[in-house]
């Protein structure tokens, strides 16, 4: 195989970088284009890292993002359901179990609004409690009252694979601190 020198026409040998009449650069034998590597692979250069790792954070802060939102959706949910139930006409009579069903809602708000803060300063393991704590609390919802499966599917799907991918993100990144990659 041989490439032409597109400066001065002449053919030259494949694998030479600069041509063997003019001694200008020569183009590749064969185009190069970008590497595929597999997910597991860690960058080798400085650029790749701080790119990766940049990533990586960006998945992470995701993740915290979608606790804040899941505490923010409970917030407002409990201060709706509160608004609805003391105004309903049996609402006055079960005050106390309004006041607990309200307290729960809003306590799973808090929560998730520690998970977030937590989540600035410690991602991977504010993610993996933050999901533990949201399956736990679906599963929960499902066995108390089967139909609460299609409420809200979608976004609950939604959440679990941010949070998820959060949790891949801060494995992989932690693996990069690890190996030294990542100053």
């Amino acid at each position: 195989m041989t490439v032409t020198c597109p400066h001065c026409g002449v053919t030259n040998p494949a694998g030479g970088a600069f041509c063997e009449s003019c001694g200008k650069a020569l183009p590749a034998a064969a185009p190069t284009g970008p590497r595929v590597v597999s997910a597991d692979q860690m960058p080798t250069s400085a650029g790749a890292t701080r790119m990766v790792s940049d990533e990586l954070v960006k998945q992470q802060r995701k993740a915290a993002n979608a606790m804040l939102t899941v505490a923010i959706i409970q917030i407002i949910f409990g201060v709706v359901l509160y608004l609805l139930l003391s105004n309903s006409p049996g609402g006055k009579a079960n005050r106390s179990q309004l006041n607990l069903v309200v307290a729960m809602v809003m306590g799973i708000g808090v929560i998730y609004f520690g998970l977030y803060f937590w989540a600035r300063k410690s991602p991977l393991p504010a993610a993996i409690v933050g999901l533990i704590l949201y399956v736990t609390l679906f599963v929960i919802d499902v066995i108390s009252d089967p139909t609460a499966i299609a409420r809200g599917i979608i976004i609950k799907i939604i959440i679990v694979a941010i949070l998820v991918q959060g949790i891949q993100a801060g494995l992989k990144h932690k693996r990069m601190l690890q190996s030294g990659a990542v100053a």
